[in-house]
């Protein structure tokens, strides 16, 4: 057997009876841990805006922005930081904004030491970022 729920507004009541239910089911319950459009809409919401700027550029480049692109004037800086990107996924599942075991849509390309070379949307969250975030594409479309 397999269950699969999708619950969008319940009522507390429904939310205990569904409890209940997924309690006593509990050896059949798979939590679904893949990004949608919805929580990728929801993550980007989360993050500060400086770490919003990787995504949209991310997005608005097939997925992969290099950090030159995300330098400031002096070329030094970036104007985005990843400190929001891991962060803001664990406070996201305190929120119980998404389930546990989800993974970090957004990571950094690079040697894993020194400055990032880009950051990239793994290819698995690809389409849910692209779906959930089309506005933002087609905001920066009418930008141009």
């Amino acid at each position: 057997m397999k269950i699969v729920v999708s619950v969008e507004n319940p009522t507390p009541e429904a939310l205990a009876d569904l409890d209940a239910f997924l309690t006593k089911h509990a050896a059949a319950v798979e939590t679904d841990t893949g990004w949608t459009p919805a929580r990728a809409r929801s993550y980007y919401e989360e993050l500060r805006p400086r770490a919003q700027t990787i995504v949209r550029e991310a997005l608005c480049r097939g997925g992969v922005v290099p950090a030159d692109a995300l330098r400031g004037e002096d070329g030094k800086g970036l104007n985005g930081h990843a400190n929001g990107l891991k962060s803001i996924l664990a406070k996201g599942v305190q929120k119980e904004l998404w389930p546990h075991g989800m993974k970090q849509p957004v990571v950094g390309i690079g040697p894993g030491y020194g400055k990032v070379q880009g950051y990239r949307i793994r290819g698995e969250a690809l389409p849910a970022f692209r779906e959930g975030l089309a506005h933002l594409l087609d905001q920066q479309d009418g930008d141009a």
